[in-house]
């Protein structure tokens, strides 16, 4: 994630739908606790449909300023919308961006072999929700799952400026592995989470798997509808595309928004330290 200190704003693209709509809402929660506006963004084909869409996209970027009382900005850009997303956020300075489906069918849409590029191509996170939240400014609970890779480490430093100004407890859900040497990887980076969480003060949960589980996709949208999660944090590949037990994930029953990042080199917190991923 982005140091926030150079970031400006929370980019939405926006459909002109209601879920359109619900990414509008989420981005505002978070947009009031980082102080930062909300940049609307609208992607047409051609300069036909641009004035109707810059006069849709104004009328909602005005009354969403109204009613949140969030700076809310807009743009309507014409041209491919894998690039153009990816352009505006460089440009805006987007922290993250928040995104909405239409359950499985928009997913598949979204998270298919063009849209995919969208996330695994992006610099920043993408949270992608599904409907409205479920309550106001707060994320009490942030559910992440890990497993034995260095990668999956990463997700904590994501998730801890969030998690910090909103004060929200972590849950940890740690994978279960058979092989011994596999294992061992997995209870290192279990321990190096709870030792992480510790030392950014941030409250913690570290819920393991035993040997009879129905694998950590499942397990997680179980445990997210159990402890009434209000983010789910994955990690991204650039070398593949979702499979359907990852599009269960992120449209999962229990509504929860998911935060998809990908793999980098280096995180930044919100306090601005750059932090090195060790082995």
């Amino acid at each position: 994630m982005k140091n926030l200190l150079e970031t400006e704003t929370i980019l939405v693209p926006h459909d002109f739908t209601n879920i359109g709509d619900f990414a509008l809402l989420h981005a505002n929660q978070i947009a009031k606790n980082l102080g930062k506006s909300v940049s609307i963004a609208h992607i047409v084909k051609n300069e036909n449909e641009k004035r109707e869409a810059l006069e849709k996209i104004e009328k909602i970027a005005d009354e969403n300023q109204i009613t949140s009382g969030v700076e809310t900005k807009f743009i309507v850009a014409v041209g491919d919308y894998l690039k153009k997303i990816g352009e505006i956020a460089d440009i805006a300075k987007a922290t993250l961006a928040v995104m909405g489906t239409h359950g499985v069918r928009g997913v598949q849409k979204l998270i298919g072999s063009y849209a995919l590029k969208v996330i695994t191509q992006s610099d920043i996170p993408f949270i992608v929700v599904q409907s409205a939240p479920t309550e106001v400014n707060t994320l009490k609970n942030i559910v992440v799952p890990i497993d034995f890779s260095k990668e999956s480490k990463q997700k904590l430093y994501a998730l801890a400026g969030i998690a910090q100004l909103f004060k929200s407890q972590v849950h940890v859900i740690a994978d279960y592995e058979s092989d011994d040497f596999i294992a061992k990887q997995l209870e290192n980076n279990v321990r190096y989470a709870a030792a992480f969480l510790n030392e950014n003060k941030i409250e913690h949960v570290i819920y393991k798997l035993d040997k009879k589980n129905n694998g950590i996709i499942k397990e997680t949208i179980a445990y997210s509808f159990k402890v009434r999660a209000d983010l789910i944090v994955v990690m991204t590949s650039t070398a593949m595309v979702f499979n359907a037990s990852e599009q269960a994930l992120i449209t999962n029953d229990a509504l929860v928004p998911v935060m998809c990042m990908n793999p980098i080199k280096g995180s930044i917190l919100a306090h601005g330290m750059s932090i090195a991923h060790g082995g």
